[in-house]
Parts: C-alpha cells; sequence; structure tokens
C-alpha cells in the first residue's frame, strides 16, 4: 500500500530547517521546534540522537519544554540529557506522577523501542533507549488554566491526555499546540481527533485554542506531527477540517459501537472493543492512509472507545 511507503520515507529523512520563528529538526513524520533557544518535545530516543548530533553546532539554553506524556513526546529526554547533563525539563505537574507509574513507564519504553528500532534501520545511531528522569520546573494549574514563564504562555489543555499544554509564544505569534485539535493525514483531506483521556475535555481545549488562534490570528501553527503552518489561511483551513473530521469520527465510531452491542456494562469487553477497533481500522487508518504506527494507533483508538463509551453513551 502506497501509504506504507510514506511512512519509510518518514523514518529515512532527519532535516533541519530555518525558519521565521525558529528551527524545526526531525522528519517529515515528527516535527520538533527550537525557538528562542528553547525546545520544544523530543519525539523518541533515536530521533532525539540524531538531535542532538545536530544541537552541538546550535546555539540552545539547554531547556526542554514538554507538551504531554506520550512516549513520542518524552522518550529523547534521556538521550539529549545524555549529550547535555546541565539540560533542565519543564512540563505539567502531572507528568511527575507519569514518571512513577510503573505501568505507564512499560509503555513508554516498549513504544520507545518498537519506534526507535524502525528508525535505527535508516540511521547509523548508537545503542539507545528510553532512560526516565525527573522535572527540573512544573506546570501546577490547580487553580488556573494559564501560565506565563520565560515570555511564554502555557495553557493548560487536557483531553488528549491528563497532563496536556500547549505554548503560546507571542513575540512569533506562534502556537505550539500539542495533539489537542487533531493530526491531519498526508493528503490534508482528514483530521484525526485525539482525544484519549477525555472527550469532554478535549472539545473545551479545542474551543479554547480555537479562541485564541482567532483572536491572535495565529499564523505560525506548530503541530508535532505530519504538518506545521506558517499562513493564518492554511490555520484557519486546518480548523474547518478538524471539526468537520471530528463530528464524522465520532459518530462512526458511536455506530460501530452500537453494531457490535458496546456499552457501559461491557467497556471492558476485549473482544468487542477489538472488532471496534477493526471497523475504525478500515474506515480511517486505511482510506484516509494515516501514518502513525499500528502500536500507538490501537492504543490510541482503544482509548477513544472507551471514553466516548463512558461520556457520549
Amino acid at each position: 500500500m502506497e501509504f506504507l511507503h510514506i511512512r519509510q520515507r518518514y523514518l529515512k529523512e532527519f532535516s533541519v530547517k530555518n525558519t521565521s520563528f525558529g528551527i524545526v529538526f526531525g522528519s517529515p513524520y515528527a516535527f520538533l521546534y527550537l525557538i528562542d533557544g528553547l525546545l520544544f518535545d523530543t519525539s523518541v530516543s533515536a530521533w532525539a540522537y540524531l538531535l542532538c548530533e545536530k544541537l552541538k553546532d546550535t546555539e540552545w539554553k539547554r531547556k526542554i519544554f514538554l507538551t504531554h506524556s506520550h512516549y513520542d513526546h518524552l522518550g529523547g529526554v534521556g538521550t539529549i540529557k545524555s549529550f547535555f547533563p546541565e539540560t533542565l525539563v519543564y512540563a505539567n505537574s502531572y507528568v511527575s506522577r507519569v514518571l512513577k507509574s510503573p505501568n505507564a513507564l512499560e509503555i513508554i519504553k516498549k513504544f520507545d523501542h518498537y519506534d526507535s528500532s524502525e528508525i535505527k534501520q535508516f540511521h547509523q545511531i548508537n545503542q539507545i533507549g528510553f532512560v526516565t528522569f525527573e522535572l527540573d520546573h512544573t506546570f501546577d494549574f490547580s487553580d488556573k488554566e494559564y501560565i506565563s514563564i520565560e515570555n511564554i504562555d502555557v495553557i493548560y489543555t487536557p483531553g488528549h491526555t491528563k497532563d496536556t499544554v500547549s505554548y503560546y509564544l507571542s513575540s512569533y505569534n506562534c502556537l505550539i499546540m500539542s495533539e489537542c485539535m487533531g493530526i491531519p493525514n498526508h493528503r490534508f483531506d482528514f483530521v484525526l481527533p485525539e482525544f484519549l483521556s477525555s472527550y469532554n475535555l478535549y472539545i473545551q481545549s479545542f474551543q479554547k485554542l480555537k479562541d485564541l488562534v482567532l483572536q491572535k490570528k495565529i499564523n505560525n501553527f506548530l503541530l508535532p506531527h505530519i504538518m506545521y503552518f506558517e499562513y493564518f489561511s492554511d490555520v484557519r483551513d486546518f480548523i474547518k477540517l478538524s471539526e468537520y473530521s471530528l463530528n464524522m469520527y465520532v459518530k462512526s465510531i458511536i455506530g460501530f459501537i452500537q453494531k457490535v452491542g458496546l456499552d457501559k456494562n461491557s467497556i471492558h469487553d476485549e473482544l468487542k472493543v477489538k472488532d471496534v477497533f477493526r471497523m475504525v481500522l478500515d474506515s480511517y487508518y486505511v482510506k484516509y492512509e494515516l501514518s502513525q504506527p499500528m502500536y500507538g494507533f490501537e492504543a490510541n483508538v482503544t482509548a477513544q472507545i472507551r471514553a466516548i463509551v463512558k461520556e457520549l453513551l
């Protein structure tokens, strides 16, 4: 299938691109951003290794700002700290809880290994893997939704995960929104929704960022995967497509759930959940040529199915 070749191309390429807002590192699949010397996310340990080879010749402040606790966003922190031990790591305080959870660490380590093993087929990379770490600075949103630090507005945007944050840099009219509004496919005719921990919170975060984008006319709109945008008109098109895709996707999954008879009482019925996943796989992963690794896609869809059952049915 053609889209499998697209993923292979994503694994082969790693580049550096200078832009008006900063430097973009990575493959066409996973983007890392260095803005005003601050690094946003790290990808997995293999991409982080290639990143460090580039950072050796780059002025940066040895500070990493994480968007959330998924393996493909923080998996490379340990690798970067092995190159630059003085590096400080910033994230939502909830990430600390994830990093102390044996189950979460096992998943992060396993998926980082899967991704990094794929990448190592095409690049000369030393033996690396996920190494746990501690946060140096945490964001506590107990009674607020915004925190300002390092000339950045840190915005609490849960729904994708419990700990997801977005970053707005007003000096560049730049929003790093993680996966709070979905991730487009390579053809840009579908945006995969990314509500995993909560559908309702995802919708609230989506609306919060949409309001910010329209109010500020944000043109530098930075996604972690597949694309980023530098023109406001493109950002508006993305939001429209994302809203359309979200409504279609959720309606489809509700139909699949009802078809197999899944409900709150049977939410842990693995066979029924698997049946729903297979229908999502055929209707969306294959149709729209999504390039997310299959193990990640299945884990995400499983979480989405359960979120829909709990909150919408």
